[in-house]
């Protein structure tokens, strides 16, 4: 099966590169263009309706995102390209759609183009690019967390996420209004994209919202009961600097 790709970037030796690694480690992937702007991405996007997009996140003074904004309906996938722009992977991540990071990694490029081939077929990126970039405007607070799951994907509010808790590279999140589900990546991974939203890793097997938190007790070697009354453990680290910040009046339970 050929893939049909492009390439929208607004550095010549950057699509070079790119061009040659999918050319040398992902041979099934047909480059049938490169565009250098958003004027000339939207023209070869028309053009070719292709199957991937690699997509630079800063194109010049402008961003792909104002690319994005132009296209009524996007039916390919995606797979943003970036030397680094912490605001905007942040995003990203919260709306479970790939990126790679330049200079790009091989194993990293080519599980990328894996997911996005699996999820060519029927799935399209509508509802996480439009939790994107919702969530890339300045003036919003990011409110919704794509999870992927064996089904597909869920856009879930944060603010019904009570607790996360490790299983091996998996993940069980507990929710105020609905069933837990279980996400095929690890607690590390949420705890790093959660960690601005009020959720605390207090213990390798689980990570809290504080807003859910209805006890902290220093017994049977610290816990926290949780407003479902689950009970989790807290290391005494995690339960000293929670104490403090409550103290602080960072966060009231």
């Amino acid at each position: 099966m050929s893939i049909k790709s492009i390439i929208i970037d607004d550095e010549p030796d950057a699509r070079e590169n790119l061009s040659l690694l999918l050319k040398e480690f992902c041979n099934d992937v047909n480059i049938c263009g490169e565009a250098n702007s958003i004027q000339t991405g939207l023209a070869l996007i028309k053009k070719e309706l292709p199957n991937i997009v690699f997509l630079d996140i800063q194109l010049g003074a402008q961003t792909v995102f104002e690319l994005l904004h132009q296209i009524e309906n996007i039916d390919f996938q995606i797979i943003f390209v970036t030397a680094h722009d912490h605001f905007a992977l942040k995003a990203i991540e919260f709306s479970a759609i790939d990126y790679l990071l330049k200079p790009i990694e091989i194993p990293k490029l080519k599980r990328a183009v894996e997911k996005a081939k699996d999820q060519i077929v029927g799935n399209k990126l509508d509802q996480r690019l439009n939790n994107l970039l919702y969530n890339l405007n300045p003036k919003n607070n990011i409110h919704k967390i794509a999870l992927i799951t064996s089904e597909g994907f869920e856009l879930i509010y944060i603010d019904t996420i009570m607790y996360c808790l490790a299983d091996g590279s998996y993940t069980h999140f507990h929710f105020t209004n609905r069933n837990p589900i279980v996400v095929s990546k690890n607690l590390k991974h949420y705890q790093r994209i959660l960690s601005d939203c009020d959720f605390i890793r207090c213990h390798n097997s689980n990570l809290i919202n504080l807003i859910f938190v209805k006890t902290i007790s220093k017994s049977k070697g610290g816990y926290i009961k949780m407003e479902d009354d689950t009970i989790l453990p807290i290391t005494k680290s995690s339960r000293i600097k929670l104490e403090s910040r409550i103290k602080m009046g960072n966060h009231l339970i």
